[in-house]
Formats: C-alpha cells, sequence, structure tokens
C-alpha cells in the first residue's frame, strides 16, 4: 500500500525529471500529499510527456459517482491486467508521479510512526501509476418530483490516477509487506509510452533494489492529511 508521498515545491525541478515539454499551474506540490488530493503527474499527451494536475484515486469511466475513488488509490501489480478498473488503463493510459519520497507507518508499542522512505542520492524517483477520465453525470430528473427536469447542466470532467503497489523490497519489508513500484529513470520512456507491449509493462512492476534508498523516521504530526510544514520528511530520533 502506498498512501502518502511527499512531492517538493520546485515544479521545474519534477518537469526535469521526467523530462516533460510543458506544465500544468494548477496543483501546488506538497510534501505530505495524500489520495483525493490533486497532483503533479507526468503522463503522454499527443506524444509528448506533460506533467498534469491529477487527482489521487483513480475514477473509473463507468462509475455512478466519485465515491469509488475512496477504494481505489492503489493497485496491486500482480492483478492489474485483470482488475476491470485497471485493465483498459493500463493497456493505454501510464503515467509516472515524480516524488521526493513516500511513507509508510510501522505498528509500535506505542502507536503508528510513520516512516519516510527517499533515494540516499537526495534525487526524486518516479512510482508508477494508471490515470483515468471521468464524466460527472448530470441529473436532470428531480429525485423527489419525478417528471420535473432541471436545466441541463455542462458534466465535470475529472482527470484521476492510481499507484502501483508490488512485494517490498529487503528495505521496505521491515515496516510493510507491499511497496509502491518505483520505475527505473531508463524505463520512463518505455512505461508511459502508449504502444509498449504488455509483457514489458510487467517485467517492469517488479521491486526496486533497496542499496541506492534509505528511511528514517519522521513526525506523528504528519500523519494527518491536513498537516502540511517542512518537518514532514525531516528526520526524528525516537530514541
Amino acid at each position: 500500500m502506498c498512501c502518502r508521498v511527499a512531492q517538493g515545491p520546485k515544479k521545474d525541478r519534477l518537469k526535469k525529471k521526467v523530462k516533460a515539454k510543458a506544465a500544468d499551474n494548477n496543483a501546488s506540490p506538497r510534501l505530505n500529499l495524500a489520495p483525493t488530493q490533486d497532483a503533479l503527474v507526468a503522463r503522454m499527451v499527443s506524444e509528448e510527456i506533460r506533467l498534469d494536475a491529477l487527482r489521487w484515486g483513480l475514477i473509473p469511466p463507468w462509475a455512478k459517482d466519485r465515491a469509488i475513488a475512496n477504494k481505489l488509490a492503489n493497485a496491486r501489480a500482480e492483478t492489474i491486467d485483470e482488475k476491470p478498473s485497471f485493465k483498459q488503463p493500463f493497456k493505454k493510459r501510464r503515467c509516472l508521479l515524480p516524488v521526493d519520497g513516500y511513507y509508510e507507518w510501522e505498528t509500535r508499542s506505542d502507536g503508528k510512526q510513520p516512516v519516510y522512505y527517499s533515494m540516499r542520492d537526495g534525487d526524486l524517483f518516479c512510482l508508477a501509476g494508471l490515470w483515468e477520465s471521468w464524466t460527472e453525470p448530470v441529473v436532470t430528473e428531480s429525485p423527489l418530483l419525478p417528471g420535473l427536469e432541471f436545466g441541463q447542466a455542462e458534466p465535470a470532467t475529472l482527470h484521476t490516477f492510481t499507484l502501483i503497489t508490488t512485494t517490498p523490497n529487503r528495505l521496505a519489508k521491515r515496516v510493510h509487506d507491499r511497496m509502491p513500484v518505483i520505475v527505473p529513470p531508463d524505463d520512463y520512456a518505455t512505461w508511459l509510452a502508449p504502444n509498449t507491449p504488455a509483457s514489458v509493462l510487467k517485467s517492469l512492476l517488479r521491486p526496486f533494489a533497496d542499496e541506492p534508498m534509505q528511511e528514517h523516521y519522521v513526525t506523528r504530526r504528519m500523519s494527518n492529511p491536513r498537516y502540511e510544514a517542512p518537518d514532514c520528511n525531516t528526520a526524528v530520533d525516537l530514541n
């Protein structure tokens, strides 16, 4: 599972990491980014990579309302080409979420303790994801007065994404039995390209090597998704 990430404040740095041609200005990177919030996500649009603001929590095109997004913040790599919600976007609509790090929670005798995972060299890295576009159904008839039609409203379209998880590497396994899929930089173009064979895509959905990664404990205040401060991913000493 992956339910919280840090996406630093410098958009140009994110843009450079994924070699994006353009970046949406409608999302502000956060150090405590949670599902239902907007993130800057790299995807292929008209044969070029863009950083667009997408809502975390995938809503399939057939969904009746937004509530399903709460259940689809993550997708399991093992069944991603089988589940109805993920099968089509896995084939055609893949994306990358550039991050400074991600968080998991360790169960301790005194409660849940957040742990922050990042790269030893301090560089950004990209998590594999899928994206969808969902158009909110327009209600044209009053539920209280059948037969009384409302005026036709302009349907709202929402772009959403989910992050893919896999089995953990040795570092992540200490805290959790899942970790997000981290795509190596040399494979960014392969993952985003619309015509990459499924067999190649599946080969990328593996645990990332643990040697380049590091972990440290962070403040428990960031467990509240409304907490957004510079110390969200700052190391704390529990001794």
